[in-house]
């Protein structure tokens, strides 16, 4: 055996054999092509019809385009038989007809160019075979038509079919005499532009913009592309991208299928386009919140903005339960200081003593990280870190921050004083020493495991704290309390409420005394449970001993029983 000199590509007779596994045959599929080829056959209308025959239900798919001029290269793989502009505009690969590969089909068309028409019937096993058909004269005075026998599927999927193929098909699409829907795809865009035989539109997004969404259109053809979706550095809403396709052959669909687009320089070309628009579209607003990266972006790209506008959300400390910040109020014009982020119960214990003294006089405010590299932001004094000082008396001092592992378990109860030390620098390029600033603190909660069970929890109040048992349980359940989401444990409100019953009896038990913390959560006990069994306008006296409750009416003119009840 001796190999050949030269070898070259070609297609194998094989292929044809196979042919019935290219398009999904979907009743879609047939649709798209054959609306596709009656546009490039330049048709002003498409009625699609469902009509019946011996054989069952039929789909009628009729133009009023310049028809086909050569039956041969409309039944040739890989030919489409387009002239040069259509070629070269879009790239049509002469495959379209065989999404109907394996159905029985007649085509009926009058070429104009020869002002003669024709007909030929493909019965389901001549696709693959490739026999021969026999080529008849017919009565057809304009356009293609084509039969198609239909499955019980496309059926039952013709009506959607229809009214999706027709939506953003520039040419009007009839159903059964019913003009189908027909919409712009570019509707509702903040902006378009245009781009290289396309038009690109903007938009603002107000929810999230799903991965599946179309972004193409392909005149009536929709895909889904992965094209530019620029978000504000504070999180708030985006802009993003979608592209109507008019002219543009450098833009392709990947074959047969054509359900994405082919990746390479002319698509990355387009995602650059469609950056630019979106960053144009921007600087018409004359104001954005862009990151500082995409600013760099918008420069590289030829579209200067001005930094981003300067204000913050007012820092708000975090919850035990929170997933992520909560913003506050806007704050702009002032002074402002970045804060740092830290866990919840120290977020929440530092909040009550910067509430008491002032940070230079600057309002604490969210940091942005996004927003580093703006001259405004850098040049903003910020919070390094911070942990807190506790004297317990006699000489025992000890700092707690929230990577401390502290070798002695704490007792909750009164210590001599507590103080939040804060480390605060000038500004990101200041290079003078952090200035470490001491502000007063009443409360340092110091969980030993941050969770629903409080007996895990040790509660420092200093020794001149006011604080009240009602906001002690406030704050306990703001620094502590989440719920857990196992498939086995209580709601979300039976939960929250076994927590805070908690944390007031916890809350009684160090502010009040045992004998009071008790009390009051009999009192609520009662409130909940029992209060709603006493008939209106009468009063209960009660006793309890070892589990023994001895109840009995008071008389109706026991004034003290009933002021009581009151």
């Amino acid at each position: 055996m001796t190999f050949p000199t030269t070898i070259q590509t070609t297609v194998g007779d094989s292929l044809l054999t196979r042919i019935t596994r290219f398009f999904d045959g979907s009743v879609s599929a047939c649709l798209i092509e054959a609306i596709q080829n009656a546009r490039r056959a330049g048709a002003t209308r498409i009625d699609i019809s469902r009509i019946e025959s011996d054989r069952g239900p039929v789909l009628r798919i009729r133009d009023d385009g310049c028809g086909i001029a050569d039956p041969v290269k409309f039944l040739t793989l890989g030919d489409s038989g387009w002239d040069e502009k259509i070629a070269r505009s879009e790239d049509p690969a002469g495959m379209g007809v065989f999404s109907l590969a394996g159905r029985h089909v007649t085509v009926r068309s009058h070429a104009a160019e020869l002002d003669a028409a024709w007909q030929v019937t493909i019965t389901p096993d001549a696709w693959e075979s490739g026999m021969p058909l026999d080529l008849a004269p017919t009565a057809i005075d304009k356009g293609t038509e084509i039969e198609v026998d239909m499955a019980e599927d496309w059926v039952n999927a013709l009506e959607q079919a229809v009214k999706d193929a027709a939506r953003f098909c520039p040419v009007p699409v009839w159903l059964d005499g019913k003009r189908q829907p027909h919409e712009s795809f570019l509707a509702g865009a903040a902006r378009v532009e245009k781009w290289n035989g396309c038009n690109i539109g903007i938009y603002s997004d107000t929810i999230h913009v799903p991965r599946e969404l179309a972004r193409i259109n392909f005149h009536g053809l929709t895909v889904p592309c992965r094209l530019p979706h620029i978000h504000d550095g504070d999180g708030d809403p985006g802009w993003y991208a979608k592209v109507d396709i008019i002219d543009a052959g450098h833009l392709q669909l990947v074959l047969p299928a054509r359900k994405e687009m082919v990746q390479g320089p002319a698509l990355e070309a387009l995602h650059e386009a469609c950056e630019a628009a979106i960053f144009r579209t921007i600087a018409h607003k004359g104001h954005h919140r862009l990151s500082h990266a995409h600013w760099l972006r918008a420069k590289a790209l030829g579209v200067f903005l001005p930094e981003a506008a300067p204000w913050l959300s007012a820092w708000t400390p975090r919850t035990a339960e929170a997933d992520s910040t909560m913003f506050g109020e806007r704050v702009a014009g002032e002074p402002m200081i970045l804060m740092p982020t830290d866990q919840a119960h120290i977020e929440q214990c530092a909040a009550r003593a910067l509430a008491s003294g002032q940070l230079h006089g600057a309002t604490p405010v969210e940091p942005v990280d996004d927003f580093a590299g703006y001259a405004w932001y850098d040049q903003l004094p910020r919070v390094l870190g911070w942990s807190f000082r506790v004297d317990r008396g006699e000489g025992d001092v000890f700092d707690y921050a929230a990577d401390t592992q502290l070798s002695q378990v704490l007792v909750s109860g009164r210590v001599d004083a507590i103080e939040l030390e804060i480390a605060m620098q000038a500004s990101a390029v200041s290079e003078e020493p952090a200035e470490i600033l001491s502000l007063p603190a009443d409360v340092l909660i110091v969980p030993d495991d941050c969770s629903t069970e409080l007996e895990n929890v040790a509660i420092l109040l200093s020794a001149d704290c006011t604080i009240t048992p009602s906001e002690l349980a406030w704050l306990l359940e703001a620094a502590c309390f989440y719920h857990v989401d196992d498939c086995d444990a209580d709601s979300y409100h039976t939960q929250q409420a076994a927590f805070d019953m908690q944390a007031r009896f916890t809350a009684n038990m160090l502010l009040l005394g045992e004998d009071a913390a008790v009390l009051e959560r009999v009192r609520e006990a009662i409130r909940e449970h029992v209060a709603w069994l006493i008939p209106k306008d009468r009063a209960i006296r009660m006793q309890a001993v070892n589990y023994l409750v001895e109840a009995s009416f008071a008389d109706n003119d026991d004034e003290a029983a009933l002021s009581a009840a009151e």
